[in-house]
């Protein structure tokens, strides 16, 4: 749990009084939300006993989404119903209310006038059918563990005064709030007790947590929420001096318009925290997708990456003789490729494959799976079928390369990548020329395939700043494990400047362990560095544009971020953001220094 108080901005108008008056025909448009203006019973009443809401507004409204916007905590569980009559709003209950208890009904977003749209948010009818109203709260903030961003969805918090860890899993909460597009949530009207807090992005609208895509988060520990232990927090955290007199500031009881803490001082009566939201990783593992778009390639699919106990044969269904395939398997293991080499065995209409793998059964045991998988290619007319025909007659290797006047980054090499498996490389068929002042200079290089693509090869030199480079594949230089051969390829292009590029200078400090640093820019990591020292760390060639600097606390030690799992009391591993994006220039160093938290 952090106690680390933050600025909640959450914007609720309940305003009371005269109804205001409409602009002139013609004035500036009406942008004030709808304004209550009654209420029977009132807002904040006691000893409650009403079997209906009567809440009149100074204009007519209208509902949008009202079964998923309201939120009434604690819970019920017969919805009430809620309908309109001019300009009142009216709730009727359809079950009995709990004694000596605090109701709170917050509408989201669902109200709004009738004719400008302006919605009144957050709107809360509070209401105790005993002696008092319980006034505390648990405010906080959502983020999402792998990145830090603020979930835009209305996620639920949760609150159980049953303790038991399963309880998210089998019981409705005993009280319930909503967060808004910005992560920030408020469960309030709480009476004193020690509660298991968990938040949940709601997949079936039952508030269990039962579904294994669902989006949680959870606090480690049981919360104590008692005034005293609010406001010793909140001097913990120096967000007051001293615990004032009661009345010494003001007390937030809604959430209000106000912009920080020093425009109204804290909430003394709120326990403040972080939570943030993962999905569990599943261990229900299934096929998601099989298909045969090429007679020549089988693509499989599944949930989760395949165990060493995989294995897959072909059935002697219509198939002559074993057939040969040539493997690949996905980077986390989770798809398998196969390109069948022989082409009396890829023009058959249907293959069956069977294929074994591990699964948990009914008794949560591992156990090996077989499925059998029917693979059918077919050309949908006789029009398809002479194309197909033409197709073969006419089909070339494609090779793709560096595009004619292109520029080519210094401190990369240079891709091929072909439309079928690569088998070979035949260097001699290939020559590259370095061009000063027009007179064309053969330079030396290397091929190698790569690694991970079947398709791709990667050529490489020592490019020069700024030069002019000619490159020419002959026909042969690639070959596939299939007979089509490319055409010849001769494009032009030019290397970058070295001034184009700048450099990021990182100094990174209190580090605790094995940190994963990736350079971000525009929503793709560009570059990742495991390190597990203080020191200056250097991000060089940068292209001239807008970096994010992230930090996976690898806790493990596997060389990548882990999300939590509920059962296991286990968080995600931490993540941590650089404050500022940096604007990288052109032949530019970027000083930047980051203290890492324990």
């Amino acid at each position: 749990m952090s106690s680390r108080y933050f600025f909640p901005v959450l914007i609720l108008t309940v305003c009371w009084g005269c109804a205001q008056q409409g602009s002139p025909a013609g004035g500036p448009r009406d942008e004030d939300p709808p304004v209550v203006i009654e209420s029977e019973p009132p807002n904040y009443s006691i000893h409650f006993d009403a079997k209906k809401i009567e809440i009149k507004f100074d204009e007519y409204i209208v509902l949008e989404n009202v079964n998923q916007e309201l939120i009434v905590s604690p819970p019920m569980e017969e919805k009430p119903e809620v309908k309109l009559k001019k300009k009142t709003l009216i709730i009727e209950f359809e079950e009995e209310l709990k004694p000596y208890t605090t109701y709170t009904f917050n509408f989201g977003s669902a109200i709004k006038d009738l004719h400008e749209g302006n919605k009144l948010l957050n709107f809360e009818y509070v209401f105790s059918t005993g002696d008092v109203l319980d006034s505390l709260s648990v405010r906080g903030t959502l983020k999402y563990a792998h990145d830090l961003s603020e979930p835009e969805d209305p996620i639920s918090i949760m609150l159980y005064n049953d303790l038991r860890d399963s309880v998210p899993l089998t019981e409705i909460p005993m009280y319930v709030g909503r967060s808004d597009d910005s992560g920030v949530f408020s469960v309030n009207n709480l009476r004193a007790d020690v509660y298991k807090v968990f938040a949940l992005k709601d997949g079936n609208n039952n508030l269990l947590f039962d579904l294994p895509t669902e989006e949680i988060a959870f606090l480690d520990t049981s919360l104590i929420v008692r005034a005293e232990f609010a406001r010793f927090l909140l001097l913990a955290s120096g967000a007051i001096d001293s615990i004032p007199e009661e009345g010494a500031l003001p007390q937030v009881d809604t959430l209000s318009s106000v912009d920080s803490i020093q425009a109204v001082g804290p909430d003394l009566n709120s326990i403040y925290i972080d939570l943030n939201l993962f999905t569990e990783e599943s261990d229900i593992q299934y096929i998601t997708d099989y298909k045969r778009e090429d007679r020549r390639r089988i693509e499989m699919e599944f949930a989760r990456p395949l165990t060493d106990s995989f294995t897959y044969q072909t059935l002697p269904v219509n198939a002559p003789g074993r057939i040969e395939y040539l493997e690949y398997f996905s980077t986390e293991r989770d798809s398998l490729t196969l390109w069948i080499r022989d082409s009396v065995q890829y023009k058959l209409d249907t293959l069956h494959l069977q294929v074994n793998y591990t699964v948990k059964d009914t008794a949560n045991q591992y156990v090996v799976l077989t499925d059998t998988l029917r693979f059918t290619y077919r050309e949908k007319s006789t029009n398809s079928r002479r194309k197909e025909v033409a197709k073969k007659q006419t089909e070339k290797l494609q090779v793709a390369t560096m595009k004619s006047r292109g520029q080519k980054e210094l401190n990369q090499d240079l891709a091929v990548t072909l439309n079928l498996p690569l088998q070979e490389t035949t260097d001699s068929l290939i020559k590259l020329y370095y061009i000063p002042d027009s007179v064309e200079i053969e330079v030396p290089f290397t091929t190698r395939a790569d690694t991970t693509l079947l398709n791709r090869a990667w050529i490489s030199t020592r490019w020069e700043s700024a030069a002019n480079y000619r490159l020419l594949i002959l026909p042969g230089a690639f070959t596939s494990i299939y007979p089509p051969q490319h055409d010849t390829i001769d494009v032009s292009f030019s290397s970058r400047d070295i001034e184009y590029y700048g450099q990021i200078l990182l100094s990174l400090n209190n580090l605790s362990g094995s940190t994963i640093i990736q350079l971000i820019s525009r929503n793709k990591v560009l570059l990742e560095r495991t390190v597990d020292s203080d020191g200056t760390y250097t991000f060089s060639y940068l292209a001239p544009q807008e970096y994010q600097l992230k930090f996976i606390h690898d806790m493990n030690g596997n060389g990548k971020w882990d999300t939590g799992s509920y059962m296991k009391k286990l968080q995600p591993e931490k993540v941590e953001m650089l404050p500022a994006t940096i604007t990288v220039r052109s032949n530019w160093d970027h000083d930047v220094s980051m203290t890492l938290e324990k």
